[in-house]
């Protein structure tokens, strides 16, 4: 059977037509085999968010963004997402969009919720969601910094323009005088510093010399303690007990009655006797000197 070059050229490009859209498809990550339902997500703004920007779970693409559209009447744009319909979660979940990289590249993640009953079909509305991006997180942080430097910038030249105006010339000889005044103070602390440095230096001698006499001293408290420590403390110290307990025996005997002594200072009758012995004893004393040849005979030829 011969074909025409025109059925040829037609065959030939349908077979092209059809591989084309075969591999475009194929680039964007989805398959014409494969069956695919499509879901929705509304957003204020996209980001530069593209058609054919991957969806992904967990990092593993299940499809892609197929259509960027306004929603009737509004600002809000609706994106298109074909996922696989072997791809079950609940309608709850959430399409994110996020920067793939630091060169910005955008893509959407599906936040699965897995609720039974609420498994997402075709024609099913998600909730969307937009995770700041590297640039926009920069953004964020340097735009206080901004405000900050612009409001001081602005601080600085109003205390510049104060400053022109307040500083005449009698005002800046003050200022020049308190400078002045300030370095010769200054100077007078140095040089005060220096008189206390060369102080220190001259009477380094004499504190060493003390420091030797401290050393000194030391060491003889060091031996006076060694003499001590080798005292018979405890021997001297027995020997004043058992003094101790001597004289407490003797006071024992003093206070006690049948002692010789005791009685003598404890009786008041003993003592008043002999008080009496005392003073009759005075007496015979005191007579024999004034008669002593009352008690004395003498004699010479013998005693009638």
């Amino acid at each position: 059977m011969n074909l025409s070059k025109e059925i040829k050229a037609a065959i030939f490009v349908l077979t092209t037509i059809i591989l084309f859209i075969f591999g475009f498809n194929y680039l964007k990550g989805s398959s014409l085999l494969d069956k695919q339902k499509t879901l929705y997500a509304v957003y204020d703004e996209v980001d530069g968010l593209l058609v054919g920007a991957n969806v992904m779970i967990n990092g593993l693409s299940i499809g892609n963004v197929t259509d960027l559209d306004f929603l009737p009447n509004s600002t809000k744009i609706v994106v298109t997402l074909k996922v696989k319909d072997k791809i079950n979660f609940s309608s709850n979940s959430s399409a994110t969009i996020y920067e793939t990289g630091v060169l910005g590249g955008l893509a959407i993640a599906i936040e699965p919720i897995f609720q039974k009953g609420l498994v997402v079909k075709s024609g099913d509305t998600l909730n969307s969601n937009i995770r700041p991006g590297l640039t926009e997180l920069i953004n964020r942080q340097i735009e206080p910094l901004q405000r900050k430097l612009e409001s001081t910038l602005t601080s600085v030249d109003s205390i510049f323009s104060g400053a022109s105006y307040v500083l005449n010339k009698e005002t800046q000889n003050d200022i020049k005088e308190s400078i002045n005044i300030l370095t010769s103070a200054v100077s007078a602390i140095n040089n005060s510093s220096l008189i206390i440095e060369r102080t220190l230096t001259e009477k380094n001698t004499q504190i060493n010399n003390s420091i030797d006499n401290i050393e000194s001293i030391s060491s003889n408290l060091s031996v006076v303690s060694k003499e001590l420590n080798d005292f018979p403390l405890t021997s001297v110290l027995s020997n004043l007990d058992k003094s101790l307990e001597g004289i407490n025996t003797i006071v024992d005997n003093l206070n006690s009655e049948n002692s010789s002594l005791g009685k003598l200072i404890s009786k008041d009758d003993v003592y008043e006797n002999l008080n009496l012995s005392i003073e009759n004893l005075n007496l015979l004393i005191s007579d024999i000197k004034t008669n002593p040849k009352k008690y004395i005979h003498f004699s010479v030829f013998g005693r009638k």
